[in-house]
């Protein structure tokens, strides 16, 4: 059964038109408003009033928070609206009626929390880096390798940590907290993570106690908050911006029994790179889509089209703007948008030297600081810029941008500051105006996020897909196609593609470009909207919130993922893998044919990227078929390896699969190093400790859970089944178990599971055509949680609201697979 609340059947009934109450709730001259809602507003309005969850895809300029206003208004219920800030916050009170909270994820933490702490959040002097490193402990400067980090730089990083913590969803500071510093290696960010972990540690105890010393910051006690589980007072919680959500918030939304609304574009989702999660892709509820932009006319609308295609978005939008929008050159725009600091500082100076006033969104302090680090490292000395502390010397970064990959992210910016010398840099920001006071504005389009204006410029920074080893461009990337998604919609009227324009030419060769989704494996079909399995899905079994609703109901019974503390970069897909061939051999199975094969990839002349030549390359693939021989040793008598040796060759094994997998040796594999003297025995002695550790607590948690399969006889215990419908889409599932179809996963985020785990489910069914392996349930195990799930097939597909029995949607699945392959063929 759907999730229905009970307060919703207390719902007011409604009339169209509807009314809204617009201006504050406290004043007199609040105007009552009659807004016919478009038939889009009128099903979200229905699901609201029926008291189910909702994910209301919102397009930008469709009205959303008009929609939840409208929604609100149905009911004498007691609500809360979550916004991104208080501005926000506050200008929606203007709008909801009195049922309806309207605050920041802050404010409501302040109130549980926040406020035993307003002393020290009135004290906010800023402590010097050289007294918090005092009170922390750390009393010397420290070696990484051939830098020396000085002690006020190890306590900024260690707040740093802090505060990386207190964006996450952990239950602890851990080594992964600490943030990239810009210089050094691998080896050294471990064991600088390593080093400062028991200082973060420290730092977040003295932040937790009343008589604390360090500075306190508003995220510390909306932590604080979180880690208490709260459950929000209120019948309904709706949560805005939802794309774009803080992971602290993020679980607290999904944790709540209250009626949920979440809203938002995921084709807006532009800050993944600091954290924040999509809550809308995966949350189990109804989905809705509102389509109709009041912002934007049809042109617009058409361009906003073609990047959501490109972001591999279902969503596609219609222009119904108070005015024509047209696109063409704008000679002067409001405001010129560009992907980055740089790009956007190129487009100021020349804006200054034209003489036209020019505002920078955000002002220019980022950019500031840079330059003035340059005039510091150009003259001899030290600076204490957070991203370029390590270097001596300005020539120092300009190597370290043109030579590691770790600096690209910097490049921009040195070669903006190479080009125009700092000083004039500097000057350039001085010269800026205010926006009320500018003839153009210019931003990033991050930061563009939100805004609209008249008339937009693409400007410079948004490159062209390089090319591939053919010489072919590679696909736009989505997130790419995200942020110009987002400039684009930026205009009203006018918009100016100059930015952008090489997308014409990219996409009339898209025929030659196009990637042959039919091709694809099970799991890669599922990421892409547009494939063939997508679009079964889509047609035959479109509801996954019901089992989604299952799964994050037995998730909060739970515990919290077991996981690597003291660990800055963990090999997270290497430990899967690692634990995933453990659990095969604990049930009599090999480690599955992606070992063999990508051991097979080392000893023919395919071209692998990353692998070395000759010699060394032969040897690579002794080591694995070696390798493979001892597995074979252990399935012949498993006395023949202790536990920790098994988890060490099971670790390696996961490189020589991900040779298989990526069609390469990836920089950070642990084969990436070798040559003709690497031996089986020197990857074996290679493994971290870590990985043993967390290996075995993943097993450790499994021994309840999974005993009962471990008994059945040898012909029920099938590890990586591959199916009859494996020829036309490549699928190999984990486990089939006593006709238990059962997929393990090692996430450390398991609230990040949705529709494409339950639709990967329902594909290994539905790919078993001759019913071969006599499926009768399916599963989720969660391995770092000891946690297991299972349906039966009838009731899964029930809930996934199959158009058809089991038997008639593998027939339809391998007819259209088929078709598929065969108009693939026809076109070349």
């Amino acid at each position: 059964m759907p999730r229905v609340h009970n307060q919703a059947r207390q719902a007011a009934a409604y009339d169209h038109p509807f009314e809204v109450t617009v201006g504050s709730r406290d004043t007199p001259e609040r105007v009552t408003m009659a807004i016919t809602p478009t038939p889009e507003q009128t099903a979200a309005r229905d699901v609201f009033t029926a008291g189910r969850d909702l994910a209301l895809v919102a397009g930008a300029g469709t009205g959303k928070t008009a929609t939840l206003v409208q929604m609100a208004a149905t009911t004498r219920r007691r609500g809360l609206y979550i916004a991104f800030n208080k501005a926000i916050a506050d200008e929606a009170r203007t709008r909801f009626g009195s049922n309806v909270q309207c605050r920041t994820a802050h404010s409501l933490a302040y109130r549980a929390i926040g406020s035993r702490y307003q002393e020290r959040l009135r004290s906010q002097t800023r402590l010097p880096a050289w007294q918090t490193a005092r009170r922390l402990g750390i009393t010397r400067d420290l070696a990484v390798g051939k830098h020396f980090i000085k002690i006020n730089h190890q306590a900024r990083l260690v707040m740093g940590m802090i505060r990386r913590f207190c964006y996450s969803t952990d239950k602890q500071v851990m080594a992964r907290h600490l943030e990239t510093v810009t210089g050094l290696d691998n080896v050294g960010q471990e064991y600088l993570a390593r080093t400062l972990l028991p200082y973060a540690t420290r730092a977040w105890e003295d932040i937790r106690s009343d008589r604390g010393t360090l500075r306190f910051e508003h995220d510390h006690y909306l932590k604080m908050w979180a880690l208490t589980g709260p459950e929000l007072a209120g019948d309904f919680v709706m949560l805005d911006e939802a794309q774009d959500t803080n992971p602290v918030l993020e679980e607290i939304f999904l944790n709540q029994s209250a009626q949920r609304v979440c809203v938002g574009d995921p084709a807006q989702q532009i800050y993944g790179w600091r954290s924040a999660r999509d809550v809308m892709t995966g949350f189990p509820a109804e989905s809705l889509h509102l389509t109709e932009s009041f912002r934007f006319g049809p042109r617009v609308a058409e361009e906003a089209n073609r990047w959501l295609r490109h972001a591999e978005s279902t969503l596609r939008l219609t222009g119904r703007g108070p005015g024509e929008s047209r696109i063409g050159e704008v000679h002067n725009p409001d405001v010129v948008l560009c992907r980055g600091n740089a790009d956007a500082m190129q487009e100021v100076m020349a804006f200054l030297d034209r003489g036209v006033p020019v505002a920078l969104t955000g002002g220019g302090d980022a950019i500031q600081r840079i330059a003035a680090a340059a005039e510091e490292l150009k003259a001899g000395k030290r600076t204490s810029h957070p991203e370029l502390f390590l270097f001596g010397s300005w020539g120092e970064v300009q190597d370290y941008v043109e030579n590691d990959k770790a600096g690209q992210d910097l490049k921009s910016i040195v070669r903006l500051v190479d080009k125009y010398g700092p000083e004039q840099v500097l000057r350039a920001v001085g010269r800026l105006s205010a926006e009320g006071d500018a003839k153009v504005v210019v931003s990033t389009a991050h930061k563009a996020k939100g805004r609209e204006w008249a008339t937009v410029r693409i400007g410079p920074g948004f490159a062209a897909p390089s090319a591939d080893d053919d010489g072919l461009p590679r696909d736009v990337n989505p997130a790419e196609a995200r942020l110009i998604y987002v400039a684009v919609t930026r205009a009203r009227l006018g918009l100016d593609l100059k930015g952008v324009a090489w997308i014409h030419e990219y996409e009339k060769g898209a025929t030659t470009r196009t990637r042959r989704l039919a091709e694809l494996s099970l799991t890669g079909q599922l990421r892409h909207p547009d494939s063939p399995v997508s679009h079964f899905m889509a047609r035959h079994l479109p509801a996954t919130a019901g089992p989604q609703r299952d799964y994050h109901r037995y998730l909060a019974t739970l515990p919290h993922p077991v996981q690597p503390i003291d660990v800055q970069y963990p090999d997270w897909s290497g430990i899967g893998h690692a634990v995933d061939y453990r659990l095969r051999l604990s049930f009599g199975g090999n480690l599955g044919p992606a070992v063999a094969h990508g051991v097979s990839l080392l000893e023919g002349f395919y071209q692998l990227p990353g692998a070395s030549h000759g010699h060394a390359r032969r040897q690579l693939s002794t080591v694995g078929r070696q390798l493979l021989e001892r597995i074979d040793a252990h399935l012949a008598d498993p006395t023949v390896h202790d536990d920790n040796s098994l988890t060490r060759l099971c670790y390696v094994a996961a490189s020589f699969e991900d040779i298989y997998r990526t069609g390469q040796i990836r920089r950070f594999s642990m084969l990436a190093e070798h040559d003709a003297t690497t031996a089986l025995a020197d990857l074996v002695a290679a493994v971290p400790p870590y990985v043993i550790e967390d290996v075995h607590a993943q097993l450790a948690l499994a021994d309840r859970p999974l005993a009962r399969f471990r008994a059945l006889p040898p012909s029920a215990k099938v590890c990586g089944p591959v199916f009859a419908g494996s020829a036309d889409v490549p699928a190999d599932a984990d486990y089939i178990l006593g006709g238990l179809l059962l997929d393990c996963k090692s996430t450390k985020d398991p609230h990040r599971l949705g529709r494409d785990e339950f639709h990967q489910l329902a594909g290994y069914l539905l790919l078993d055509y001759n019913n071969h392996y006599a499926i009768n349930s399916v599963g989720l195990y969660l391995s770092r949680q000891g946690g297991l799930i299972v349906w039966n097939v009838e009731d899964f597909l029930t809930k996934l609201g199959a158009s058809a029995p089991l038997a008639t949607l593998r027939a339809r699945l391998r007819a259209d697979l088929r078709e598929e392959l065969k108009a693939q063929d026809l076109r070349g």
